[in-house]
């Protein structure tokens, strides 16, 4: 059984659950009542240097049947293409960009890398590559007034 912190904050103050201390206490007092705590997991921790994107055109490239090339701008005024095998967003969304140099929470380290000989400049991220569960079905979509350039956990 999964139990959130944040739930168990309905019911009376168990602290805040970014806190190491009050996950400890929870942790401990649980297992002192013989509900054994397997694993701890912490929930919505972000992965630095991704921001949020806002896409700005789809580009399908004649040769890459399974890919795209996805144009996006990150708030600095600087067009990006990255390219992608998810086909879920359209022109408009906000989206989560991992810049050149992240490492991502699998240990990847996002580099530049040639498709087709085009060099992509990132990449978009789903919510399984965030470490926010298991959904690697498409890119993970965020509110479309999210301001772009900022950390994608602030929009969450």
């Amino acid at each position: 059984m999964k139990i959130l912190m944040s739930w168990l904050n309905e019911y009376g103050d168990f602290g805040d659950p970014a806190d190491p201390a009050a996950v400890g206490r929870v942790t401990d007092t649980l297992t002192s009542l013989g509900i054994e705590v397997d694993t701890v997991s912490p929930v919505g921790e972000t992965v630095p240097s991704v921001v949020t994107a806002r896409v700005l055109r789809l580009e399908q490239h004649p040769d890459a049947a399974k890919v795209q090339r996805v144009y996006v701008d990150a708030g600095d005024g600087e067009e990006r293409h990255v390219w992608c095998g998810a086909f879920n967003m359209a022109e408009g969304d906000v989206v989560p960009l991992a810049t050149l140099g992240t490492t991502m929470p699998n240990c990847m380290t996002i580099e530049r890398r040639g498709i087709l000989g085009i060099d992509s400049e990132g990449m978009l991220c789903s919510a399984s590559e965030l470490g926010l569960g298991d959904d690697h079905a498409g890119i993970r979509i965020l509110p479309p007034e999210v301001p772009l350039g900022r950390p994608y956990g602030e929009a969450l």
